[in-house]
């Protein structure tokens, strides 16, 4: 229980949105106690503009963990809390997402991602959804809601280092593609 509280905490803290979603994160979640980071270049393909994300992630247990996103370079600051729980690990895994970000605008972050492992290469595709808060010229409240289909490829070269390459293709007017790829190191 005092888990669940502490990251509900941490989500009201670092709740925040944005219309760029960049994901890197597959159907399975880190078991309990064990952490993440990475690092990844990402291009916006609707402008050809790079931006460099740092992630991380901490196992809670019970199929769920947290992740924390940090992005630099598409004109203000991103940054993103998502809490992931696993209903089906294995071949393949198969994971829900929430959470919310913020770049430029407030949102929330809804999404399902399912894994295929071949030995040391997971294969993940799914759905991902942000319903962002903005405002218009009048500062009357503009919702919209950015969808992606992310294709993901992640490679370990050793157990605890792995490749990971992205892409998110838009499925909506708001959203816009996204390419990237980096390193992602398990403790």
């Amino acid at each position: 229980m005092k888990k669940i509280i502490l990251s509900l905490v941490l989500f009201a803290i670092l709740a925040f949105s944005s219309t760029a979603q960049v994901r890197f994160s597959t159907g399975q979640t880190l078991q309990k106690g064990a952490f993440s980071i990475g690092i990844d270049p990402v291009i916006n393909t609707n402008g050809g503009n790079f931006a460099l994300f740092f992630h991380g992630g901490y196992g809670l247990g019970h199929n769920s963990d947290l992740g924390l996103k940090l992005g630099f370079g598409w004109g203000n600051p991103y940054i993103g809390l998502d809490y992931e729980k696993s209903f089906l690990s294995g071949k393949p895994s198969v994971s829900a997402h929430a959470g919310a970000h913020y770049w430029s605008d407030f949102g929330l972050d809804f999404g399902a991602t399912v894994t295929f492992p071949i030995k040391s290469l997971y294969l993940s595709t799914g759905l991902d959804a942000d319903l962002n808060f903005g405002s218009n010229t009048n500062n009357d409240l503009n919702m919209y809601l950015p969808l992606w289909l992310p294709l993901e490829m992640e490679y370990y070269l050793q157990k605890h280092l792995s490749l990971i390459f992205e892409a998110d293709i838009k499925l909506t007017r708001s959203a816009f593609t996204t390419v990237g790829g980096g390193l992602a190191i398990y403790f």
